[in-house]
């Protein structure tokens, strides 16, 4: 059978982590924020009190290790900014969001009450993750498509009315409509918790039927192809990047099946048609294969099976070099755990050039004479001494355009101006 006798890939049983917080130290946490260094005084006052509101929310909520963000993969922010950040692999050409700061403790207790309520049919944080990020990029006001869909889900006013006509009591709790007919959502939070409730509801209010007009599987576009794609592979991102962090493994046995309905749904609330199962299956077998191949990272436990005669080609070298571009934005490499600096450059005149631009203003090469350290000014002069820097793992380095990097192990941080 396809499923038998192959190696897993992706995340698999559920072990119920028993409550433990990241940290309690505030400070400590800060620092490992991927926007740290750009927090002023006051930004920092701000964190500060979002990162105790989640501790007290662990210990009120017991909230599992396992449903708590972990602080490498979150950006500071606060209510009145939009600013947000990515972390981009060029090997596997997919970027997902930072979680902002301010959205953190919504989306970690709604998934842990979602679970709780529904257990593995509840969606996957990841799959939340990577659909609200694909749709509004973390903003909660994003208005798109000719102001018909608004907020983090971009929940579509045809959907809406839909779901108010079919189950008013559930849905008032999340969005109201003006006098004017326009729908809102009634807080952030609700927006957040939107796609928890509206997965599993969806399903009994046969959703599809009624939109059984715009139902033609051989019809489907390439958009549509595009945009399951995107979601896919940002979902396994999510996966695997919670996988590096969480020493359990959320509860992903309906992992798929959710991740389909999540797609699906949301092509047919856009009037589009939706995607064949047969054809969804493929698309996402493609997704994995190229996933497995292209971003080489192993899991601590495994999911998905991919049989390897289906998987695709494996890139012929795993040191692919990789040209940061010239694009308006700022990319920076998060120095990993086991791995020293030199690792991640082409040369180590990229990286003497990277150290020596003012962003990364304390960061330097250096040898040592005579017991002491001497600062490397001129690559040229160091001759045959072993030559050292003073980045540690989990420090930020700027990445300035036009710089040659090793790409496959490793994961960008982007900042979007």
């Amino acid at each position: 059978m396809l499923f038998q006798n192959f190696r897993l890939l992706f995340l698999g049983l559920f072990l119920l982590g028993t409550f433990s917080a990241q940290g309690q130290d505030v400070a400590a946490d800060m620092k490992r924020l991927v926007n740290f260094k750009k927090m002023v005084p006051k930004n920092q006052t701000i964190y500060t009190r979002q990162r105790k509101a989640q501790y007290e929310s662990w210990k009120k909520n017991q909230i599992p290790s396992n449903f708590q963000i972990p602080l490498d993969l979150q950006s500071y922010r606060d209510d009145n900014s939009l600013k947000y950040y990515v972390i981009y692999n060029p090997s596997y050409k997919t970027g997902v969001g930072y979680v902002p700061s301010n959205l953190v403790q919504y989306y970690e207790e709604e998934a842990w009450f979602a679970y709780q309520k529904l257990g593995s049919d509840a969606p996957s944080l990841s799959i939340v993750l990577a659909q609200q990020f694909t749709e509004s990029a973390f903003n909660p006001q994003a208005i798109g498509d000719n102001n018909m869909s608004l907020g983090l889900p971009q929940l579509y006013l045809k959907t809406a009315k839909y779901l108010y006509k079919t189950d008013k009591e559930t849905w008032k709790e999340f969005f109201y409509f003006d006098k004017r007919g326009k729908h809102h959502f009634r807080s952030t939070r609700a927006m957040v918790k939107f796609p928890f409730v509206f997965l599993p509801a969806i399903k009994n209010y046969q959703f599809e039927t009624k939109f059984e007009s715009i139902k033609s599987y051989n019809g489907t576009g390439d958009e549509a192809i595009k945009y399951a794609e995107k979601v896919m592979r940002r979902s396994l991102f999510y996966e695997e990047l919670f996988a590096q962090y969480n020493a359990v493994p959320l509860d992903t046995s309906h992992f798929k099946e959710n991740l389909f309905g999540m797609i699906n749904f949301t092509l047919m609330a856009r009037n589009q048609n939706p995607i064949d199962p047969d054809l969804m299956d493929k698309i996402f077998a493609n997704a994995l294969a190229e996933f497995y191949s292209g971003y080489v990272r192993t899991t601590y436990i495994q999911h998905y099976q991919v049989p390897v005669f289906e998987n695709l080609p494996r890139f012929a070298s795993q040191e692919e070099d990789y040209l940061v571009p010239v694009d308006g934005k700022d990319y920076y490499i998060i120095v990993e755990d086991g791995q020293v600096v030199y690792n991640y450059f082409s040369s180590s005149e990229e990286l003497f050039k990277t150290l020596k631009h003012i962003k990364n203003n304390g960061y330097y090469l250096y040898y040592i004479e005579k017991r002491k350290r001497v600062k490397v000014t001129d690559l040229k002069k160091v001759g045959k001494r072993q030559v050292y820097s003073n980045i540690k793992p989990g420090d930020k380095i700027y990445i300035p355009p036009g710089t040659i990097i090793k790409s496959p192990k490793t994961n960008l941080a982007v900042m979007i101006q």
